[in-house]
């Protein structure tokens, strides 16, 4: 049930072919001995960061070639190397190589909690006179590839320095609950900037309500489909199973087993469980920010839905 959600959840992203185009994503001819001079294995993004991230870094440098920079994190340091890849990138060619004029390779390899480990070379947009990296693009390398690459083999573990978070027990879920969408917190979606506009002002979100829109749009997966109508069925089956009196964590394998008796699209039903899985979870109206879900949140801003399935904690 959970893997057609992996699509937009922003974990895995897919190959792009941009990044074979890229000089800072391809690894062709870049080979070639270098010494590890870095090995952080608690690299934390510097104070004042959008994101905070923990990751394993691992340098290798030799005159007159590139440096590559490999970084390993565990599921759960913070923001994924995934969803933060320019802002890390960007982080430790500024503290490291701040002369350079182009930054190092960037290879990133993310450890999920079961299965194959993601292995990728990123290619970036580059802003060389700030030091900033922008528009990552993925390339699936393998383990000997990166080895090749410094010309040494090239630890794979998270490392013997790897502190673990201390579990952050006030984050319980407790109950799906409604939510008036106009109200939400202004959302930032990242990465999709040519089909979504980031905020949408309060008279806007109002405007929308009276003339919404109910279409499919082809620029991604968020746009895909009726939001008005997964909202609506979501409400109405977590309402009734909570009514019958199902616990908090069966919800989502019920309301799945009851979709079959509505008339959904694959997307509507798809969509409809990532707001049970891959939950919508805004803080205070108009503050703070998300925990997750402002990607569904500025598409549901952008068809004047007026309310919508939450997670409350």
């Amino acid at each position: 049930m959970l893997q057609p959600l992996v699509r937009h959840s922003g974990l895995v992203p897919k190959d792009d072919d941009a990044a074979t185009q890229s000089t800072y994503g391809r690894l062709d001819g870049q080979a070639g001995r270098r010494e590890q001079v870095v090995d952080e294995h608690m690299y934390r993004l510097p104070p004042g960061a959008r994101y905070r991230a923990t990751f394993r870094l691992q340098l290798f440098t030799a005159p007159q070639q590139r440096p590559v920079a490999v970084a390993t994190q565990l599921m759960g340091e913070g923001t994924s190397l995934i969803n933060a890849a320019e802002a890390c990138a960007s982080s430790v060619w500024q503290q490291y190589f701040p002369d350079d004029a182009e930054p190092p390779i960037w290879i990133q390899r993310f450890l999920p909690e079961s299965g194959s480990p993601s292995i990728a070379a990123v290619s970036f947009t580059v802003d060389a006179e700030a030091r900033r990296l922008s528009h990552p693009a993925w390339r699936s390398v393998r383990d000997e590839d990166v080895d090749a690459l410094v010309g040494q083999h090239v630890d794979r573990e998270r490392g013997a320095g790897f502190i673990p978070p201390e579990p952050e027990l006030e984050e319980r879920p407790e109950r799906y609950a409604p939510a008036w969408v106009a109200l939400f917190p202004k959302p930032a979606p990242f990465r999709q900037s040519a089909c979504m506009s980031a905020g949408t002002p309060l008279w806007r979100r109002l405007a929308r309500q009276f003339v919404p829109y109910r279409g499919a749009r082809g620029c991604c997966w968020y746009h895909g489909g009726d939001w008005h109508t997964v909202s609506s069925v979501a409400m109405r089956l977590v309402r009734q199973a909570q009514s019958a009196g199902v616990p908090h964590d069966e919800i989502p394998h019920h309301v799945d087993q009851q979709t079959a008796t509505f008339p959904l699209s694959d997307w509507e039903r798809e969509a409809l469980l990532s707001l049970l899985i891959d939950t919508v979870r805004p803080y205070r109206p108009f503050q703070g920010g998300y925990n997750n879900g402002q990607h569904r949140a500025q598409a549901m801003l952008d068809a004047g839905v007026r309310r919508t399935l939450v997670e409350r904690y």
